[in-house]
């Protein structure tokens, strides 16, 4: 197995996506594996609790009980320790509806109570299937006639590890498939974006399976420490390579009855533990699931909001709680709980293989580690008076905080090289243009009112179409780091000029300057995220709603808990937000809480220039992200409470219909051939903002 992991990553690295098809035969391994699975946890939980008497049950649940606790506190301490590894860094990301999510509720119910124990099986719900088997087995413990069954599930469990022993003589074959597959075809982009995380998670699985674990049993047990890591090589190398430990229980649980027996220590008692603990370890969850909590304090961090320690407690008690389902419910759950975009759990998920390779073999560990101790814990042969015990323990102490030095040190050259935030979308450009002019004025000739009501024909011959923008609103409209205006409207007003067979000219205004610019004859159309409301619908007319924004609040991140609810915002002594066009809102909410003061300014570049001039900007959220990735010491966040929305459009002149009806018929078709929606991908939550690379392969290299 160890051969086949080695020459699968070196087959990846070797031949890169060329060696993808490898994958449907890996895939058919894991397959070939789960054959046996469901039946042997039944078998094994039915039997091995069955077995046992009413006074070994208590003594050895009970004591197991306190030994998952002992092991999850331990591993809980370690991974908040290596959180601290985290460098310094102030980042922002693009918007995600994540920010107004209601946090998603989590059924324990039908995670663990099985109404229909053949629908368990059948759907995959191992901790429903579990509390079955564990309740019948417990409820044959005191039938007299209880050998009958047991006798014949006891020889289906045999017949089963038959079966499991002949399929992983042929896994090594599964082994280089997936290994070569995985090594092959990751992305270089996947790797990069999650350069610190990896650097993290990496020593912490070091730390896990090669010292906190094994040197913990090592100590308090007659287990030698390189005894430990032979005995359990064969399922760590199966779950590293498969990224399942659902197919290697049954190896875990003979493994640790046959080196039990090859040091003498092996009884019926400590088979039966074997055989009962090992399928409930993996059930409850395991220091290997809990490591995936760096990728929620990760995905903090890169957002630029980093869990402070007070938030601690109630994450790990959120946690320890969601992390009794699957980790693809628990990760979700605790990401919106602490309001991190979405779209971070997409970039867990497209790095799930990879997590697997620590998940995975960290679980297995823990699964020996737990069973052993028990084990000997219930024999009463634990021991804490002796060398080696007061060796591996002072040993195991000390390297905790040299893993984690070694951990930040690396984090620390890699957030060197890391692209920013900002460098991102000032980096964001139109992909399909036509020949434009952006000017930074109106032009004199424009000024004499001629071409006030612009239609569709004389747009056609004069073959120019003039759009007004808002200069510095991000990101609807903003000159990009080559000093080209991009954004949203821009790339939509390409898109118009394209569809006309024309040409297109970009002219700058201020918001209150809107009807006055349109109705003279400036510009044909305004095209910069504009509010579409009531005071302005008297002097301009909109186009029927682009999309709709959600309005926010912009402050300092340290600031931002005084925004957390309407309440907070309402009730505060004196409040001075700065806005570009909310004015009519906030003068509402002005004679209604005078403490509460709007200040109108020029453009919301102002705002950031003197922050200290007022306590936060109110802006759309989906504006005020891509802001914070620009001004990374500012965060965003939406009061609980006034989750409001309002649409933006384009506007064109008080007396142009038929420019109106035009554009709106034109803005139908783009959104049913989805090019609103590509766009808003783009411009707003920030998709394919990067440019993707080819991937690395050495053949390649040894070729050129």
């Amino acid at each position: 197995m160890l051969w086949s992991l080695i020459l699968g990553i070196a087959a990846g690295l070797l031949l890169g996506e060329r060696v993808a098809f490898l994958q449907p035969i890996g895939n058919g391994f894991v397959k070939l594996m789960q054959i046996t699975i469901f039946p042997y946890i039944v078998v094994s939980l039915i039997v091995g609790l069955g077995k046992f008497n009413p006074e070994q049950v208590k003594s050895v649940l009970g004591k197991a009980a306190l030994m998952m606790l002992l092991l999850w506190i331990l591993g809980l301490v370690a991974i908040w320790c290596f959180t601290l590894t985290l460098p310094q860094h102030d980042a922002g990301t693009f918007f995600s509806p994540a920010l107004i999510a209601e946090a998603p509720k989590i059924d324990f119910i039908s995670q663990y109570i099985p109404a229909n124990p053949f629908a368990s099986m059948a759907e995959g719900n191992v901790p429903a299937l579990v509390i079955f088997c564990i309740a019948l087995g417990m409820s044959l413990i005191s039938n007299k006639s209880k050998n009958t069954l047991l006798d014949v599930l006891d020889v289906v469990g045999q017949g089963l590890t038959v079966m499991s022993k002949k399929i992983i003589a042929l896994f090594p074959i599964g082994i280089f498939a997936m290994t070569a597959s995985t090594a092959g075809t990751i992305s270089n982009e996947q790797l990069a974006n999650l350069q610190v995380y990896w650097v993290m998670v990496i020593y912490l699985g070091v730390y896990m399976m090669l010292v906190l674990l094994p040197m913990l049993v090592a100590a308090v047990t007659p287990v030698k420490y390189r005894d430990f890591i032979w005995v359990m090589r064969n399922a760590w190398i199966t779950a590293f390579s498969t990224g399942n430990v659902f197919i290697v229980l049954p190896i875990i649980t003979e493994g640790i009855k046959a080196h039990l027996r090859k040091i003498k220590q092996s009884d019926d008692t400590s088979d039966h533990i074997a055989e009962v603990l090992v399928p409930i370890a993996y059930t409850f969850p395991s220091l290997g699931k809990l490591t995936t909590l760096l990728f929620v304090t990760f995905a903090a961090w890169l957002t630029g909001n980093p869990i402070s320690l007070e938030q601690i407690p109630n994450i790990t008690l959120s946690a320890m709680l969601s992390y009794f389902a699957n980790v693809h419910i628990a990760i979700p759950y605790l990401l919106d709980t602490l309001k991190i975009p979405a779209d971070s759990y997409q970039l867990y998920l497209s790095m799930s293989v990879l997590s697997a390779k620590v998940v995975s073999p960290t679980t297995v560990v823990y699964i020996f580690a737990f069973v052993l101790m028990t084990i000997f814990y219930v024999r009463k042969q634990l021991h804490f008076k002796r060398v080696r015990t007061f060796y591996y323990l002072t040993l195991l102490s000390a390297l905790l905080p040299a893993c984690m030095l070694a951990s930040f040190t690396a984090n620390q050259l890699v957030a060197q090289n890391a692209h920013s935030a900002d460098e991102v979308i000032a980096n964001m450009v139109v992909a399909d243009k036509v020949p434009a002019e952006v000017l930074k004025y109106v032009p004199q000739s424009y000024q004499s009112g001629e071409l006030a009501l612009t239609n569709i024909d004389i747009l056609q011959k004069r073959g120019l179409l003039r759009v007004g923008y808002l200069v510095d609103n991000v990101p609807f409209s903003y000159f990009n780091q080559n000093d080209e205006l991009v954004g949203f409207d821009i790339s939509m007003a390409h898109r118009l000029a394209a569809d006309l067979g024309i040409k297109v000219e970009f002219i700058p205004f201020r918001k209150s300057q809107l009807a006055e610019y349109l109705n003279k004859g400036y510009f044909d159309i305004a095209m910069s995220g504009l509010e579409i409301n009531v005071k302005d619908l008297s002097k301009v007319r909109f186009t029927q709603a682009v999309m709709e924004l959600q309005l926010a609040i912009v402050a300092k991140d340290h600031d931002l808990k005084r925004f957390a609810t309407k309440q907070t915002v309402l009730n505060a002594p004196t409040l001075k937000l700065a806005h570009v066009e909310y004015g009519t809102l906030l003068s509402k909410i002005h004679s209604n809480y005078p403490n509460v003061k709007p200040v109108a300014i020029s453009n919301i570049k102002q705002y950031f220039k003197q922050p200290e001039r007022y306590d936060a900007l109110v802006v759309s959220a989906e504006a005020g992200f891509a802001w914070s990735m620009f001004y990374p010491e500012f965060g965003v966040v939406v009061p609980k409470g006034a989750e409001l929305k309002y649409p933006i459009g384009f506007a064109v002149a008080k007396h142009n219909q038929d420019m109106l009806h035009f554009i709106n018929a034109w803005l139908e078709i783009q959104k049913a051939n989805g090019y609103i929606s590509q766009n808003y991908n783009y411009w707003i939550l920030g998709q394919n903002s990067t440019t993707k690379l080819k991937r690395w392969a050495l053949l390649d290299e040894i070729a050129w």
